[in-house]
């Protein structure tokens, strides 16, 4: 079974991916009502939200708990909301 994902900053190993916490010198977060709508980390410090390579995750709520985490699916963080997340 490959362990094999999307590219980011270049490191295409899950296992790498997800302890890469420390890594991330930026990070944006967008809330709605209180709630966290979508999460983005970048590997580079003060990144530009025109940078095509934002790790970016999307949250979906029924009243106030999470039923749905999307991503990470790479792009811009102006254009987040386009990113082809499902229904």
């Amino acid at each position: 079974m490959s362990t094999e994902i999307m590219s980011v900053g270049g490191v295409r190993d899950r296992l790498h991916i997800c302890t890469l916490g420390c890594w991330w010198k930026d990070q944006r977060f967008e809330y709605s009502n209180g709630l966290l709508i979508y999460k983005a980390v970048h590997r580079l410090h003060d990144a530009s939200i025109t940078e095509i390579e934002w790790a970016i995750w999307k949250f979906t709520y029924s009243g106030t708990d999470v039923v749905r985490i999307e991503g990470p699916l790479s792009g811009t963080w102006d254009g987040r909301a386009s990113l082809g997340w499902g229904a």
